[in-house]
């Protein structure tokens, strides 16, 4: 779902286009982290851009207490921590290597701001990015509620449509719906 957007590649591209020139003016800073290591927190300020060259990581949420959900594992190239630059400034997920040694570049969110002044196709680009993300979180979200409205209702076909659809789309949202599938069958 995350990282594997049409956009994504000519992100990579233009950000690594624009540390190639702009890299006295945004310092970008060399990473490592271990299997395990949180790289971005929840609700934390977003002050950084991490561009993943090598590892895996796990996008998490977690609300009120309980434990956290996987919504996706990204694996190199990929953008991390773009929405908290451009929305509230804060972190909407977790981050945490899953897969390592992860290597990343650092690049701090202002500098990367005054930068974009003299990039706007990268800009664009950007903002595209993560317009597709929301999408694809739309859709998530709309199959989730189609589920759980075929279990409500007892309609099977629904229920296991969006339960394939989601499969396909996203596999850790998927093998929690399918809890919901089962719990519905049980109270059946």
């Amino acid at each position: 779902m995350w990282g594997q957007e049409p956009q994504l590649q000519r992100v990579r591209e233009r950000l690594k286009l624009l540390l190639a020139t702009h890299a006295n003016a945004l310092h970008p800073k060399s990473l490592h982290a271990k299997p395990g290591e949180l790289l971005l927190k929840q609700d934390a300020a977003a002050k950084h851009l991490l561009l993943l060259t090598q590892g895996k990581v796990a996008i998490e949420i977690q609300q009120q207490g309980q434990s956290p959900h996987t919504l996706t594992v990204i694996e190199a190239e990929a953008l991390l921590g773009e929405m908290g630059l451009f929305g509230d400034g804060t972190h909407s997920a977790d981050v945490r290597v899953v897969d390592g040694p992860a290597e990343l570049l650092q690049i701090n969110g202002n500098d990367l701001l005054k930068a974009l002044i003299y990039d706007s196709e990268l800009l664009i680009e950007l903002l595209a990015l993560m317009s597709e993300r929301v999408r694809n979180t739309n859709k998530v979200i709309t199959l989730l509620l189609d589920g759980i409205n075929g279990a409500c209702k007892g309609d099977d076909i629904l229920l296991d449509k969006a339960l394939q659809d989601l499969k396909s789309m996203n596999q850790f949202v998927s093998q929690t719906a399918e809890q919901l599938k089962h719990r519905y069958r049980e109270n059946e």
